[in-house]
């Protein structure tokens, strides 16, 4: 399937000619729990002298056929999966703190003689502990079997709504090369490409002033992060600065 450019892409370069270029500083984060932000390493981000939205736009208003839709009901479905993953997950970290618990008494009693009260105290404990261990380990396995159930009834409708989108998407977007071929030729501009480092950081240097889009995607597991942010660059001066984070993605559920 032919959703994304592959040719006419150039490495970034660090060479910024006479002062009439600018440079373009991309930051990729990713909000956590607590509303701290961590970097996203080695993300793929493009320059891009045009807007890819609006060329793919007009080759699917175009086509003579309308994209097959994401059904409402595997996306809710698929919010059902996001939760039971989350139930599963906090269950399963009960039970962990539970066999822990459990294990701590065991390994106490055997240090203990049968015939003292300290043994028998710990005895009834490590009983009761052993119900709370047992009773966490029924939730967590019931919680995993309705998320594998769930994977499975979303799976089998994905596979043959993802086989339709593909197929569409072929024939829509078959001369998309080569319509952006002839924008770069139109333009008398090229691509850029970079990756995100360590800190989240990816630069665009010696782009021409004028207008540019900074590109990327970012999945996550049951979505994807998606990005086409326009800049305006400038003759030198100051970076433009874009910020990558769920607040500027388009959020694209994700087959």
């Amino acid at each position: 399937m032919k959703r994304e450019v592959v040719t006419f892409v150039v490495a970034v370069t660090a060479a910024v000619l006479g002062g009439c270029t600018g440079e373009v500083v991309v930051q990729a984060q990713q909000e956590q729990e607590g509303g701290t932000a961590a970097p996203i390493a080695n993300v793929p981000i493009r320059a891009l002298p045009y807007d890819r939205d609006a060329i793919f736009d007009s080759l699917r208003a175009a086509h003579s056929e309308p994209e097959p839709e994401i059904p409402p009901t595997l996306l809710a479905l698929q919010d059902s999966i996001a939760a039971a993953s989350t139930q599963y997950s906090g269950l399963e970290n009960q039970w962990g703190a539970a066999r822990d618990s459990l294990k701590k008494l065991s390994d106490a009693l055997r240090t203990m003689s049968r015939a003292s009260a300290q043994y028998r105290i710990a005895f009834r404990d490590f009983g009761d502990q052993e119900s709370v261990e047992t009773q966490a380990k029924r939730q967590m396995d019931a919680a995993f079997a309705r998320y594998t159930s769930l994977q499975n009834r979303f799976a089998s409708t994905a596979n043959e709504i993802r086989l339709r989108r593909d197929q569409w998407a072929d024939e829509a977007y078959a001369s998309i090369d080569t319509v952006v071929y002839l924008k770069l030729e139109e333009l008398g501009r090229e691509e850029y490409a970079d990756t995100t480092d360590a800190n989240g950081v990816g630069r665009f240097q010696g782009l021409k002033p004028g207008q540019w889009w900074i590109h990327a995607r970012y999945e996550l597991p049951f979505e994807e992060l998606y990005w086409n942010v326009p800049v305006e660059v400038g003759r030198g001066g100051d970076p433009v600065v874009v910020q990558l984070n769920r607040s500027t993605a388009l959020v694209r559920p994700k087959l």
